[in-house]
């Protein structure tokens, strides 16, 4: 881990703002109370100073880093505790144990910012020693993983328009949405170009808002990835739309084919209950796992921690897989490398200059000659007119996915007139709609 790299993560939060925000304070309360704790600090860590951003009986200053015990913690990325202080050669001789408050006992973990490199930390104290177990460390874990999202709202280049917004508010809200049926499921048909049928379907949620009519996710789902009410949302999304394709499918013959897409992000795929919860969902619907692709995008990749164990099990229990928004980030193709991927998606960025920019073209046949080299299916975002879907079949792209443009869709294959899910059974969101 380059020091350096890490210290302009740990910049790239405001941490003034931060301090003053409720719900960090309220984990860094509910460390104590979980390990009964006197003492419990939520950090970030600079250069050379450790700055608090919430504190239980930590006093209001700003401590140097020679002074900090999450030094170790932050630096080795990894969580560390010790049941007492004085018999370990890290902490004997520091002057917080040595002298007041005489700190016996620690337990801290670290606290990871976007990129995945640890920029402070989680920890509890005690003035006696004790044993800290697995189960103790496990609970932090947890709880730095929800302040690591809170954190994200505290960028400096924070581009989800949350600054300002009062998230615990507005997660309360979105809570009772989930609970009271609030959220809705569209779908955004994905063409065969070589049958002109519809091969598969993507499920994207948009919230029906009694006093605000229907939310693009982009309204939302931030302060969802930010309060971790993904889990919560991403799962009824997951259930609603495995039952809704299985019904598809068993209308007739022309729909039994019928292939499902969802969006899962990192903290889903951290939960230790993934797996269970994916095959729960189909099981209930009547949904063999072949049927659905759980789509990855970059993002969750970095901020869902290892999840791969979680993902090698889902693609062995014949869950498809799928790396979204492809050609858009960093590491994509460290990714493919990394990943049991299925599928590729190009992200609609390229597609809506296909035939006005060369370098789109040229970008977007590499992608689909990458993806075919691998062996992967290919599917590329945003094509709504003719002349698109002219230029994504040109470059020998198999599928095609968006909602076409009124009065462009005929003979196109992703048109009203040949893109027909089940008509019995389709709801309007499937037909057309603002895209995610």
């Amino acid at each position: 881990m380059d020091r350096g790299d890490r210290l302009a993560s740990a910049a790239s939060y405001r941490s003034a703002d931060a301090a003053d925000d409720p719900a960090l304070q309220a984990l860094a309360e509910a460390a104590a109370r979980a390990l009964g704790a006197p003492v419990a600090g939520l950090s970030l860590m600079g250069a050379d100073e450790q700055h608090y951003l919430a504190r239980v009986q930590v006093p209001t200053v700003v401590l140097p880093r020679h002074l900090s015990l999450c030094t170790h913690t932050v630096s080795g990325g990894r969580p560390v505790a010790v049941g007492d202080t004085l018999a370990d050669p890290r902490f004997a001789d520091h002057p917080l144990v040595t002298g007041e408050p005489h700190l016996r006992a620690y337990a801290g973990v670290p606290l990871f910012g976007r990129d995945g490199l640890p920029v402070g930390s989680l920890c509890v104290l005690d003035v006696r020693p004790r044993g800290f177990g697995a189960a103790d460390v496990a609970v932090l874990e947890r709880l730095a993983r929800a302040a690591g999202e809170l954190l994200e709202l505290h960028r400096r280049d924070a581009g989800a328009g949350l600054a300002g917004r009062d998230v615990l508010a507005e997660s309360l809200r979105l809570r009772r949405a989930v609970d009271d049926g609030e959220l809705r499921v569209h779908y955004q048909p994905v063409a065969d170009l070589r049958t002109g049928r519809v091969a598969a379907v993507e499920a994207l949620v948009r919230w029906q808002h009694p006093e605000h009519g229907l939310l693009p996710p982009a309204r939302f789902v931030p302060v969802a990835e930010a309060s971790g009410l993904v889990v919560a949302l991403g799962r009824h999304v997951l259930t609603e739309a495995c039952r809704q394709v299985a019904a598809w499918r068993a209308a007739g013959p022309g729909t039994a084919g019928l292939r499902l897409a969802v969006n899962v992000s990192g903290r889903q795929l951290a939960e230790p209950g993934v797996v269970g919860t994916v095959h729960r969902a189909l099981e209930e619907a009547g949904l063999p796992p072949g049927a659905l692709t759980l789509e990855l995008t970059e993002t969750a990749l970095v901020h869902g921690g290892d999840v791969q164990p979680a993902l090698r099990e889902l693609r062995a229990g014949g869950v498809r897989l799928a790396l979204d928004d492809f050609g858009t980030g960093y590491s994509s193709l460290a990714y493919l490398r990394d990943f049991p991927v299925d599928e590729l998606k190009v992200d609609r960025g390229f597609t809506a200059s296909l035939g006005e920019s060369a370098r789109s073209v040229s970008i977007t046949a590499a992608a689909v000659g990458l993806a075919h080299e691998l062996g992967c299916e290919v599917v590329v975002e945003g094509v709504e007119t003719p002349a698109q879907l002219a230029h994504v079949a040109g470059l020998g792209a198999r599928y095609a996915q968006g909602y076409p443009r009124a009065g462009a869709g005929a003979g196109t294959g992703t048109g009203t007139g040949t893109a027909q899910v089940a008509p019995s059974s389709q709801p309007a969101a499937a037909r057309g709609g603002a895209s995610r």
